[in-house]
């Protein structure tokens, strides 16, 4: 059999390209081109995925490159719409406020147009703002935590429209009961406002079961007579601080973290707050991120012994409850610091890490949700969820307005704000 011969190709001749109708190098092509039809909403989808980004990790944990990506568009598409992160960063912030200004806005000038009574304003206030946080649902934490890295000035402006916002509730107040002290309005209206702007801290569905307790509780808040008021003087001081370098460590980061915010805090400050150099600090901790977790997890323990506590001290689940509430206050009030920076901080630790501590978060809020249920049967599971959650940011928003000031009479006021908001 003979073997098929190999055939040279032949050359093909060179292009004419005087002649020829395929474009050369030189000659651009003329392809039918399709315009790029830019959705009209494009700048609402950036802001809508930012404040998702921002909320769930923080505003020095998310780039620009991150937005971009979860809109599906390319890093200088976005740069046509806002300078830099922090100008996005700025506008996500002030949308929250707009949300929640204009609501309360609207309804206040329409109900006071309409003559309608203050117990009637103050029904559609509730009403009107559990609305518009509703629609934030999982950004609030944007405004709790991260508007500490606004610039001074719109920080400034954040604050003033959030205060034209709790005034609204406070001035309803002052029509409702005149005879309230203005410390206690402060404290009432605030602790209303803040049952509602629970629903903006986490993502646990609502039913309209829930909204309608929720909206209930703010009522509540607002119906409290809250103890008096007792004059009380400190104590000195006691204690001395541990000589263990790594406890130090530990302990002024917990100070500056709360103070500043971990990510403005250098390793740096934490040496020099220590009195050793930086590298002092690495003898004891890989990382700064090292020193958080180890002060979270801090955090974590203590809150959990205090739970253990109560429940090995009671004989049925109303004095479990009963303790709890003043357990928890007790907690916030003298361990502030330590606790702000467990829930504030929470986004900069390792992925490792985040997920073990959210875990134990989550179970915190199981055990609040399963007492509720056991002693208020007719909550489902969620709705439990969500009612736990609204009295964590009563007592935050408390501390808040008191200035974290732990003294008897604090204690007191803040857990009797609580069982109202629990309705227990």
């Amino acid at each position: 059999m003979r073997t098929p011969e190999r055939r040279r190709p032949r050359s093909l001749p060179a292009p004419d390209l005087e002649r020829s109708n395929t474009p050369s190098m030189t000659t651009p092509p003329t392809w039918p081109h399709t315009p790029t039809i830019r959705p009209k909403d494009r700048k609402q989808r950036i802001e809508s995925a930012a404040t998702q980004a921002f909320a769930l990790r923080g505003y020095h944990q998310v780039s620009m490159s991150d937005v971009a990506a979860s809109v599906g568009i390319s890093a200088p598409a976005l740069y046509r719409h806002f300078a830099n992160k922090y100008d996005l960063f700025k506008h996500t912030a002030f949308g929250i406020v707009d949300a929640v200004e204009g609501a309360t806005d609207e309804v206040t000038d329409t109900t006071v147009a309409a003559g309608a009574p203050a117990t009637e304003r103050a029904s559609a206030l509730i009403h009107a703002t559990l609305d518009s946080l509703i629609k934030c649902r999982g950004t609030g934490e944007i405004i709790r935590w991260e508007s500490r890295y606004l610039e001074p000035a719109d920080r400034a402006s954040v604050d003033q429209r959030l205060a034209k916002v709790y005034g609204r509730f406070s001035a309803v107040l002052k029509e409702l009961r005149p005879e309230l002290s203005d410390e206690d309005r402060a404290l009432q209206s605030r602790a209303a406002f803040a049952v509602l702007a629970s629903v903006s801290m986490h993502r646990t569905s609502i039913s309209a079961a829930t909204a309608d307790y929720l909206r209930a509780a703010s009522q509540r808040a607002l119906d409290a007579d809250l103890p008096e008021t007792e004059a009380y003087v400190a104590p000195a001081a006691t204690g001395i601080p541990s000589t263990a370098k790594r406890e130090q460590i530990v302990a002024h980061s917990i100070e500056l973290f709360f103070a500043r915010g971990y990510n403005l805090v250098s390793i740096e400050e934490i040496g020099g707050a220590v009195g050793i150099t930086a590298s002092g600090v690495y003898r004891h901790f890989e990382s700064k991120s090292g020193i958080l977790a180890a002060a979270c997890s801090r955090a974590a323990e203590y809150l959990g012994q205090v739970t253990r506590d109560v429940f090995a001290a009671v004989d049925s689940n109303e004095a479990a409850l009963d303790g709890l509430i003043d357990a928890y206050v007790e907690a916030q009030l003298a361990h502030h610091k330590l606790l702000q920076v467990y829930i504030a901080e929470s986004t900069n630790l390792s992925d490792e890490e985040r997920e073990r501590l959210l875990a134990l978060q989550r179970d915190h809020i199981e055990e609040w949700a399963g007492l509720l249920r056991a002693v208020k049967p007719q909550f489902s599971a969620s709705e439990a969820r969500c009612i736990a959650h609204a009295g964590f940011h009563v007592v935050d928003s408390l501390g808040r307005v008191l200035a974290w000031q732990d003294t008897p009479s604090n204690r007191a006021r803040v857990a009797h704000m609580l069982r109202a908001v629990l309705g227990v």
